[in-house]
Protein backbone atom coordinates (compact mmCIF):
# COMPACT_ATOMS: atom_id res chain seq x y z
CA UNK A 1 0.00 0.00 0.00
CA UNK A 2 1.68 2.99 -1.15
CA UNK A 3 0.37 6.19 -0.77
CA UNK A 4 1.43 9.89 0.42
CA UNK A 5 1.80 10.20 4.20
CA UNK A 6 1.26 13.95 5.21
CA UNK A 7 -0.69 15.81 7.76
CA UNK A 8 -2.57 17.59 4.82
CA UNK A 9 -4.14 14.47 3.54
CA UNK A 10 -4.97 13.35 7.27
CA UNK A 11 -6.79 16.45 8.14
CA UNK A 12 -9.38 16.19 5.13
CA UNK A 13 -10.66 13.31 6.71
CA UNK A 14 -11.97 15.79 9.53
CA UNK A 15 -14.66 18.34 9.03
CA UNK A 16 -13.27 22.31 8.87
CA UNK A 17 -13.50 22.97 12.05
CA UNK A 18 -12.05 20.11 13.71
CA UNK A 19 -9.39 20.15 11.54
CA UNK A 20 -9.09 23.53 12.75
CA UNK A 21 -8.71 22.57 16.34
CA UNK A 22 -6.10 19.29 14.95
CA UNK A 23 -3.84 21.04 13.03
CA UNK A 24 -1.18 21.47 16.05
CA UNK A 25 -2.11 18.22 17.52
CA UNK A 26 -1.08 16.19 14.54
CA UNK A 27 2.49 14.64 12.85
CA UNK A 28 2.67 12.19 10.39
CA UNK A 29 6.24 11.80 9.43
CA UNK A 30 8.15 8.98 7.12
CA UNK A 31 10.48 7.43 10.01
CA UNK A 32 10.89 7.97 13.68
CA UNK A 33 12.41 5.86 16.72
CA UNK A 34 9.65 5.21 18.54
CA UNK A 35 6.16 7.56 18.05
CA UNK A 36 5.86 6.28 22.08
CA UNK A 37 9.32 7.57 22.72
CA UNK A 38 8.28 11.17 20.79
CA UNK A 39 4.98 11.81 22.70
CA UNK A 40 6.55 11.01 25.79
CA UNK A 41 9.35 13.61 25.76
CA UNK A 42 6.41 15.81 24.57
CA UNK A 43 4.62 15.03 27.50
CA UNK A 44 7.57 15.46 29.90
CA UNK A 45 8.11 19.50 27.93
CA UNK A 46 4.89 20.25 28.98
CA UNK A 47 4.48 19.22 32.76
CA UNK A 48 2.64 19.59 34.79
CA UNK A 49 -0.42 18.46 32.82
CA UNK A 50 -2.83 18.46 35.37
CA UNK A 51 -3.20 21.07 38.23
CA UNK A 52 -3.26 19.81 42.07
CA UNK A 53 -7.67 20.07 42.29
CA UNK A 54 -7.64 17.36 39.19
CA UNK A 55 -8.16 19.82 36.70
CA UNK A 56 -6.44 19.88 33.33
CA UNK A 57 -4.09 22.54 32.53
CA UNK A 58 -3.59 24.52 29.52
CA UNK A 59 -0.24 22.37 28.53
CA UNK A 60 -2.34 19.46 29.18
CA UNK A 61 -5.11 20.19 27.09
CA UNK A 62 -2.63 21.02 24.13
CA UNK A 63 -1.34 17.86 24.52
CA UNK A 64 -4.45 15.68 25.08
CA UNK A 65 -5.49 13.67 22.26
CA UNK A 66 -2.02 14.51 20.36
CA UNK A 67 -0.65 12.49 17.41
CA UNK A 68 2.53 11.06 16.27
CA UNK A 69 2.32 8.83 13.69
CA UNK A 70 5.38 7.04 11.35
CA UNK A 71 5.10 4.71 8.63
CA UNK A 72 8.56 3.03 10.25
CA UNK A 73 10.37 3.24 13.39
CA UNK A 74 14.15 2.20 13.85
CA UNK A 75 13.13 1.36 17.88
CA UNK A 76 10.00 0.34 17.90
CA UNK A 77 8.57 -1.30 21.77
CA UNK A 78 6.48 -3.71 22.87
CA UNK A 79 5.52 -4.78 26.22
CA UNK A 80 8.09 -6.05 28.85
CA UNK A 81 10.78 -4.46 26.71
CA UNK A 82 10.06 -6.27 23.52
CA UNK A 83 11.15 -5.14 20.00
CA UNK A 84 8.32 -3.99 17.72
CA UNK A 85 9.28 -4.75 14.18
CA UNK A 86 8.11 -1.53 12.22
CA UNK A 87 9.48 -1.80 8.46
CA UNK A 88 8.20 0.80 6.27
CA UNK A 89 5.45 -0.25 3.60
CA UNK A 90 4.43 -2.81 5.80
CA UNK A 91 1.74 -0.94 8.42
CA UNK A 92 1.12 2.05 10.30
CA UNK A 93 3.05 2.62 13.71
CA UNK A 94 1.52 5.40 15.98
CA UNK A 95 0.96 6.99 19.44
CA UNK A 96 -1.87 9.00 20.86
CA UNK A 97 -2.39 11.17 24.31
CA UNK A 98 -4.91 10.68 26.25
CA UNK A 99 -5.24 13.46 29.81
CA UNK A 100 -7.76 12.62 31.86
CA UNK A 101 -9.15 15.04 34.23
CA UNK A 102 -8.52 13.68 38.01
CA UNK A 103 -5.80 11.65 36.29
CA UNK A 104 -6.16 7.91 35.15
CA UNK A 105 -6.82 5.79 38.09
CA UNK A 106 -7.31 2.42 35.88
CA UNK A 107 -4.49 2.27 32.66
CA UNK A 108 -5.99 -1.84 31.75
CA UNK A 109 -9.19 0.24 30.81
CA UNK A 110 -7.18 2.71 28.47
CA UNK A 111 -5.67 -0.42 26.83
CA UNK A 112 -9.17 -2.27 26.10
CA UNK A 113 -10.28 1.11 25.25
CA UNK A 114 -7.78 1.54 22.29
CA UNK A 115 -7.86 -2.09 21.60
CA UNK A 116 -11.92 -2.03 20.64
CA UNK A 117 -11.33 1.09 19.03
CA UNK A 118 -9.00 -0.18 16.66
CA UNK A 119 -11.20 -3.07 15.81
CA UNK A 120 -14.00 -1.05 15.40
CA UNK A 121 -11.75 0.46 12.44
CA UNK A 122 -10.15 -2.27 10.98
CA UNK A 123 -14.11 -3.68 10.61
CA UNK A 124 -15.10 -0.17 9.13
CA UNK A 125 -12.21 0.65 6.73
CA UNK A 126 -11.61 -2.94 5.43
CA UNK A 127 -15.26 -4.90 6.37
CA UNK A 128 -13.37 -7.65 8.18
CA UNK A 129 -13.75 -9.10 11.53
CA UNK A 130 -10.84 -8.97 14.71
CA UNK A 131 -10.88 -10.46 18.03
CA UNK A 132 -8.59 -9.63 20.82
CA UNK A 133 -5.94 -11.56 22.79
CA UNK A 134 -6.44 -10.59 26.64
CA UNK A 135 -4.49 -7.79 26.84
CA UNK A 136 -3.06 -5.78 24.22
CA UNK A 137 -3.25 -7.86 20.95
CA UNK A 138 -5.58 -7.95 18.09
CA UNK A 139 -5.57 -10.87 15.61
CA UNK A 140 -7.44 -11.57 12.18
CA UNK A 141 -7.31 -15.25 10.61
CA UNK A 142 -5.43 -16.84 13.93
CA UNK A 143 -2.23 -14.26 13.31
CA UNK A 144 -1.49 -10.69 15.70
CA UNK A 145 -2.11 -7.87 13.47
CA UNK A 146 -1.84 -5.05 16.27
CA UNK A 147 -0.01 -4.56 19.23
CA UNK A 148 -0.56 -1.88 21.47
CA UNK A 149 1.92 -0.46 24.45
CA UNK A 150 0.04 1.59 27.10
CA UNK A 151 2.72 4.15 29.22
CA UNK A 152 1.87 6.36 31.95
CA UNK A 153 2.79 10.14 32.42
CA UNK A 154 3.47 9.99 36.01
CA UNK A 155 2.75 13.07 38.77
CA UNK A 156 5.20 11.56 41.32
CA UNK A 157 4.32 14.66 43.86
CA UNK A 158 0.83 14.23 43.69
CA UNK A 159 1.04 10.54 43.30
CA UNK A 160 -1.34 10.21 40.34
CA UNK A 161 -0.76 9.32 36.37
CA UNK A 162 -1.91 12.29 34.78
CA UNK A 163 -1.76 10.80 31.06
CA UNK A 164 -1.32 8.18 29.11
CA UNK A 165 0.46 7.59 25.35
CA UNK A 166 -0.99 4.98 23.74
CA UNK A 167 1.11 3.21 21.40
CA UNK A 168 -0.15 1.23 18.30
CA UNK A 169 1.40 -0.72 15.22
CA UNK A 170 -0.81 -2.48 12.50
CA UNK A 171 0.42 -4.35 10.32
CA UNK A 172 -1.33 -3.70 6.79
CA UNK A 173 1.10 -6.24 4.55
CA UNK A 174 3.49 -8.61 5.84
CA UNK A 175 6.98 -8.38 3.61
CA UNK A 176 10.31 -9.60 3.40
CA UNK A 177 11.26 -7.37 6.81
CA UNK A 178 9.72 -10.20 9.12
CA UNK A 179 11.75 -13.21 9.16
CA UNK A 180 9.64 -17.19 9.11
CA UNK A 181 9.55 -17.08 12.89
CA UNK A 182 7.87 -13.67 13.46
CA UNK A 183 5.61 -14.61 10.01
CA UNK A 184 4.11 -17.15 12.17
CA UNK A 185 2.81 -15.31 14.54
CA UNK A 186 2.15 -12.39 12.91
CA UNK A 187 -0.09 -11.33 10.01
CA UNK A 188 -1.18 -8.05 7.45
CA UNK A 189 -4.55 -6.95 7.35
CA UNK A 190 -4.09 -6.78 3.77
CA UNK A 191 -2.30 -9.90 2.69
CA UNK A 192 -5.44 -11.56 1.13
CA UNK A 193 -6.07 -8.14 -1.32
CA UNK A 194 -3.75 -7.70 -4.00
CA UNK A 195 -1.51 -4.77 -4.04
CA UNK A 196 -3.23 -1.97 -5.86
CA UNK A 197 -6.80 -3.11 -4.88
CA UNK A 198 -7.45 -1.12 -1.77
CA UNK A 199 -9.93 0.76 -1.08
CA UNK A 200 -8.58 2.55 1.71
CA UNK A 201 -5.12 4.18 1.69
CA UNK A 202 -3.02 4.70 5.34
CA UNK A 203 -4.12 7.80 5.91
CA UNK A 204 -7.38 6.93 5.82
CA UNK A 205 -7.23 4.44 7.92
CA UNK A 206 -5.02 5.97 10.16
CA UNK A 207 -7.97 8.72 10.56
CA UNK A 208 -10.71 6.18 11.03
CA UNK A 209 -8.31 4.54 14.31
CA UNK A 210 -8.09 7.96 15.70
CA UNK A 211 -11.58 8.81 15.72
CA UNK A 212 -12.74 5.58 17.10
CA UNK A 213 -10.48 5.94 19.51
CA UNK A 214 -11.12 9.77 20.27
CA UNK A 215 -14.69 8.92 20.74
CA UNK A 216 -14.60 6.08 23.13
CA UNK A 217 -12.63 8.60 25.45
CA UNK A 218 -14.65 11.30 24.93
CA UNK A 219 -17.55 9.98 25.69
CA UNK A 220 -16.89 7.93 28.38
CA UNK A 221 -18.06 4.60 26.71
CA UNK A 222 -18.22 1.62 28.96
CA UNK A 223 -16.85 -0.69 26.12
CA UNK A 224 -15.66 -3.78 28.32
CA UNK A 225 -18.96 -6.09 27.17
CA UNK A 226 -17.58 -5.14 23.40
CA UNK A 227 -14.57 -6.19 24.52
CA UNK A 228 -15.54 -9.25 26.17
CA UNK A 229 -16.92 -10.53 23.51
CA UNK A 230 -14.29 -10.35 21.48
CA UNK A 231 -11.76 -12.54 23.66
CA UNK A 232 -9.97 -15.36 21.51
CA UNK A 233 -9.28 -17.04 24.70
CA UNK A 234 -12.30 -17.34 26.41
CA UNK A 235 -13.22 -21.08 27.22
CA UNK A 236 -9.39 -22.34 26.26
CA UNK A 237 -6.91 -24.30 27.97
CA UNK A 238 -3.73 -21.80 28.19
CA UNK A 239 -0.63 -21.84 30.10
CA UNK A 240 -0.01 -18.94 32.56
CA UNK A 241 3.17 -17.52 33.53
CA UNK A 242 2.17 -15.08 36.52
CA UNK A 243 5.56 -13.25 36.47
CA UNK A 244 7.47 -12.97 33.00
CA UNK A 245 10.38 -15.03 32.43
CA UNK A 246 9.63 -17.34 35.37
CA UNK A 247 8.22 -20.16 33.33
CA UNK A 248 9.40 -22.73 36.19
CA UNK A 249 6.23 -21.32 37.89
CA UNK A 250 3.52 -21.73 35.31
CA UNK A 251 0.48 -23.30 35.43
CA UNK A 252 -2.64 -24.82 33.44
CA UNK A 253 -5.92 -23.03 33.39
CA UNK A 254 -8.92 -22.63 31.86
CA UNK A 255 -9.99 -18.89 30.82
CA UNK A 256 -13.71 -17.86 31.87
CA UNK A 257 -13.71 -14.84 30.69
CA UNK A 258 -12.84 -11.21 31.31
CA UNK A 259 -13.83 -9.26 34.21
CA UNK A 260 -15.45 -5.94 34.07
CA UNK A 261 -12.11 -4.61 35.27
CA UNK A 262 -10.56 -6.05 31.82
CA UNK A 263 -8.57 -8.52 34.22
CA UNK A 264 -8.49 -12.45 32.93
CA UNK A 265 -10.67 -15.00 34.53
CA UNK A 266 -8.96 -18.22 34.81
CA UNK A 267 -9.71 -22.12 36.56
CA UNK A 268 -7.40 -23.96 37.77
CA UNK A 269 -7.40 -27.75 37.99
CA UNK A 270 -8.51 -27.59 41.25
CA UNK A 271 -11.96 -25.70 40.89
CA UNK A 272 -10.24 -22.67 41.87
CA UNK A 273 -10.81 -19.16 40.45
CA UNK A 274 -8.15 -16.78 39.77
CA UNK A 275 -8.82 -13.07 38.16
CA UNK A 276 -5.36 -11.95 36.14
CA UNK A 277 -4.33 -8.67 35.92
CA UNK A 278 -0.94 -9.50 34.50
CA UNK A 279 1.34 -12.17 33.53
CA UNK A 280 1.73 -14.17 30.22
CA UNK A 281 -0.80 -16.83 28.84
CA UNK A 282 -0.02 -18.37 25.94
CA UNK A 283 -1.96 -21.10 23.95
CA UNK A 284 -1.54 -24.41 22.50
CA UNK A 285 2.05 -23.74 23.85
CA UNK A 286 2.78 -20.81 21.86
CA UNK A 287 3.01 -17.45 23.24
CA UNK A 288 0.57 -15.14 21.28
Amino acid sequence: MIDIFSDKLFLKNFSAKEAEELCNKISLVNSINSTNTFLIEKANELCPLINPNGTITENGKEFNFSLKASESQTKGRGRLGRTFVSPVLSGIYFSIAYVKEGGITDPALVTVSACTGICRAIEKSFGISCKIKWVNDVYYKGKKVCGILTEGIVNAKENRIDACVIGIGINLRTNGSFDDELKNKAGGILDAIPAGKETVNRVEFLASCYKEIKKIFETNENIIEEYKSRSILTGKTVTVIPVIGDEKNSYTATVKGISDKAELIVQLSDGSIKNLSSGEVSLHSTVI
